[in-house]
């Protein structure tokens, strides 16, 4: 029964007792709130709150800003604070809905247009199930969207007439023909009922309109309106080129399988995504390497991107498949590493994982690494996660097939939070063993065919 806002939700996530405050918090929450943003570089979504962030830090709305509020150092560093909500960057819609599917233990708060949860409400979204890209059925849970006190920005959709010497009389009248057709009733109301609102006067209480109550939305609100297409372009550039500097700093260390099921097209297309990833990373990152068949068999320690970039596309460009596959001797190394370097705070610290086969040597197990429990919230008291393992078995000495583990934390000790991300090739990928890492710290798995490999290794760099 009060305006929230952006300033309330870095309020709640820097109290130490943070959702313990509220009584009507749930266990399944956790403690810590979480909010869940994509990243400017590869979202609209994003690019708007990004420009939005300078604009409430400035006091200014967007088309106002200057390139002299860009540099105020106060302006910076308000955006620089927001980047402590993130744990991190999501790279698109499809990872944005991801997270809500696999429910609050997984995000509190994410950042999107009104359309997007209309969808998901109808089942007619994208998101990762079981690490593969799917139609996802409609949300179960209540959801309901938040128009911050500070300003809710509008992406509008322009039927604009292009001004230029090579646009002739008739193109300027068949084009303004085409906007006035889609400006009709008719086509409004089918906009209005694929989830968006009207470009005219057609009220929201129009029976075709889904910004109701029933989607969550509130066609009363926004109150305050910010819009980021205003702004002066050489301002959103600058704006754009700050991203690298005010975002949160990555420290993330590439465990790769080497073993013998790797050999031919699988290693060549981890050695082409590892060095697109590489150069398309923040420059404020740090990256170390982890190779692993049999056993460890290179170590890349985590350095700067500018220092290590060639030595770890060296490494793998260097490294023969062979041997089996000492998965989590190497995922463990991977953190131990990432764990160890010098970095701020609050930096994102992450092992990436890529791997098209099982742990087959476990001198390191599964539980050394994460805690698990039952879906039935039953603690685990053994699993070692190796293929062929015997089930796992709960403190109440029941077995638990893997597929009703869920990872719940890091079981391994480490000063910081560490996040263990998953890419899967292939069909011989044991990938809930990659979900239950990724669920245990919070971070991202995800499923992929060897002529895609590239393409998700590179993608899964820009969530640092």
């Amino acid at each position: 029964e009060k305006e929230i806002g952006y300033s309330d939700i870095i309020a709640l996530r820097a109290a130490p007792r943070g959702w313990a405050s509220y009584p009507c918090a749930r266990a399944e929450w956790g403690q810590r709130p979480l909010l869940a943003f994509t990243a400017p570089t590869t979202s609209t979504t994003g690019r708007s709150l990004l420009i939005a962030l300078y604009s409430f830090a400035a006091g200014k709305p967007p088309e106002r800003l200057t390139l002299e509020d860009v540099n105020d150092p106060s302006v910076v560093a308000y955006v620089k604070d927001f980047q402590k909500l993130i744990d991190h960057y999501l790279i698109g819609t499809t990872v944005l809905n991801t997270k809500i599917y696999q429910g609050p233990r997984y995000g509190h708060f994410f950042i999107m247009p009104e359309d997007n949860l209309i969808h998901l409400y109808e089942g007619t979204e994208q998101a990762f199930i079981n690490g593969k890209r799917v139609i996802a059925p409609p949300i179960s849970q209540r959801m309901v969207m938040i128009y911050p006190k500070e300003g809710s920005m509008p992406r509008s959709n322009c039927a604009c007439i292009v001004q230029a010497d090579w646009v002739t009389a008739e193109q300027v009248e068949a084009a303004q023909k085409w906007i006035n057709f889609i400006l009709e009733d008719e086509r409004q109301r089918s906009f209005m009922a694929a989830g968006f609102r009207p470009g005219t006067d057609i009220p929201l209480t129009d029976p075709a309109s889904k910004i109701s109550g029933k989607y969550g939305l509130d066609p009363s609100t926004p109150k305050v309106v910010l819009n980021p297409s205003l702004i002066d372009p050489a301002v959103a550039v600058a704006i754009d080129q700050s991203w690298q500097d005010v975002k949160k700093p990555g420290i993330v260390t590439f465990v790769v399988d080497i073993s013998s099921s790797m050999k031919g097209a699988k290693l060549q297309q981890a050695e082409d995504g590892l060095i697109r990833a590489l150069d398309s990373m923040a420059r404020n990152n740090q990256v170390g390497l982890v190779t692993f068949n049999d056993t460890i068999n290179t170590r890349i320690p985590v350095a700067p991107l500018a220092e290590n970039r060639l030595k770890v596309a060296d490494a793998v460009h260097g490294a023969r498949a062979q041997g089996e596959g000492a998965l989590y001797e190497a995922i463990q190394a991977g953190a131990e590493m990432t764990d160890a370097v010098a970095g701020e705070e609050d930096a994102i610290r992450a092992v990436v994982v890529l791997t098209d086969g099982q742990a087959n040597r476990c001198q390191t197990e599964l539980d050394d690494l994460i805690q698990m429990m039952s879906r039935d919230e039953v603690a685990i008291a053994q699993f070692n996660g190796c293929q062929g393992s015997p089930l796992a078995v709960d403190k109440n000495g029941r077995g638990v097939e893997k597929k009703d583990l869920i990872g719940t934390g890091l079981a391994m000790k480490t000063r910081y939070p560490i996040q263990i991300f998953f890419i899967g090739i292939g069909e011989d990928v044991d990938i809930e063993v990659g979900r239950m890492l990724a669920e245990a710290t919070g971070a991202e798995f995800q499923g992929t065919t060897e002529e895609d490999l590239a393409n998700v290794l590179e993608e899964f760099s820009k969530y640092f």
